[in-house]
This record gives C-alpha cells, structure tokens and sequence, in this order.
C-alpha cells in the first residue's frame, strides 16, 4: 500500500467518523425537541451591557436563579456541579421547586431540567440598612445555574423586538425536555403568539 493510498484512507475514515458525529448529533437534537416534556419559562430582564450578542439573543429565566432554600443538601453545591431543577406549573409557566444533584424520579407534573452551576451566592436574602426595612435580594442565598438554553439564534435585524419583549417579562420560551433532563429550546413566544419555532433539521 503506497504512502498516498494510505493518506486517502485517512481521509476517507476522517470524513466518515466526521459524518457519523454530525449525524449522531442531529439525531440526538431532534429526539429532544419531539420530547412530549414541554415546558414553558418567562424570561427576565437581561444586564444592558450584554443584552445582544449578533444574531444571538441572550436569554434569561425565572429558573436561572434557585433559591438554596430547595436544595436538598445546599451546604454542597458549588460552582461547575452538575444539578436537576424539578419544576412544577404556575399558571401558563413553570418554576422550580426542589434543587438536587442527584437526578428525581420521573414525574408526569414535576418534570427537571439539567444544568450546571455558575456560581452560588450565599449572602442573606434581606440586607439591613440602619433606619429603614431590610431590601429583599432576589439572586442572593441561591444558586445560579445555566441550561445550555441562554442564548437563540434570530435573522439579522430582528433581535432589537425581542431583547425588549424579553426585558418587558413579555417573552415566553417554550423548552422540550428529555428523559435526561437536557433542554432544547423549541420555540419562542410574546403574550402567546409564537415568534419563533425550531426547526427539526
């Protein structure tokens, strides 16, 4: 076998496995977005100073912070850990309502969603300020957690309606679950209208 003939095997073997890969991961997409686990999130307002990235809009959720309070074992969760967020239906969204690192059980009406540990802030929910009613904070004494849904893409020009529909509490996303509990987001909507919907391929 010449030097040459070996190199195109190479390459074809490299194609081949690139291919299967891409396929692999296509494949695993679309089982998540035909999950029958949907679940619908309201977004919340986004740091101005990194509210729009191109054509990708940055998105933030009421289950982006959890309070410690649901953790199970708080004292251990920590920056990179791995965690589930069970959720449970408020209305026509849903919110988190127990925090673990173990994965749940299935549940029908309390499905989770995987994501990771940005950080966690421990400091007390209210400050107290001499002379006036201690201020409640919302991101303090939780764990800050990301999806891997923080961010969609939008045609040129057309994420400006979105960034203020989002700061406005008006944006909903509506995010496929799988079994896992690994989260793709499936579409977007403003006072139910989609806006966007992902498409399989």
């Amino acid at each position: 076998m010449t030097g040459m003939t070996r190199f195109t095997i190479g390459l074809l073997v490299l194609a081949i496995a690139q291919t299967l890969f891409l396929g692999w991961m296509i494949a695993g997409r679309i089982a998540i977005l035909n999950s029958p686990t949907v679940v619908s999130l309201k977004t919340e307002p986004v740091d101005p100073r990194d509210i729009f990235r191109g054509d990708y809009v940055i998105l933030r959720y009421g289950i982006s912070t959890v309070k410690l309070d649901l953790a199970d074992a708080p004292d251990t969760l920590k920056s990179g850990a791995t965690v589930y967020v069970t959720l449970a239906a408020r209305g026509d969204t849903w919110q988190a309502v127990a925090l673990s690192k173990t994965k749940p059980a299935r549940q029908a009406d309390h499905p989770f969603i995987r994501g990771r540990i940005s950080y966690v802030d421990r400091s007390p929910d209210a400050t107290a300020i001499p002379g006036r009613k201690a201020e409640p904070c919302v991101t303090c004494n939780a764990a800050h957690i990301e999806y891997g849904i923080e961010s969609y893409f939008v045609p040129e020009g057309e994420g400006r309606p979105i960034e203020q529909a989002r700061n406005e509490r008006a944006l909903m996303v509506d995010v496929a679950l799988a079994d896992d509990g690994e989260a793709a987001i499936k579409s977007l909507k403003l006072d139910g209208t989609p806006l966007y919907t992902e498409p399989l391929f």
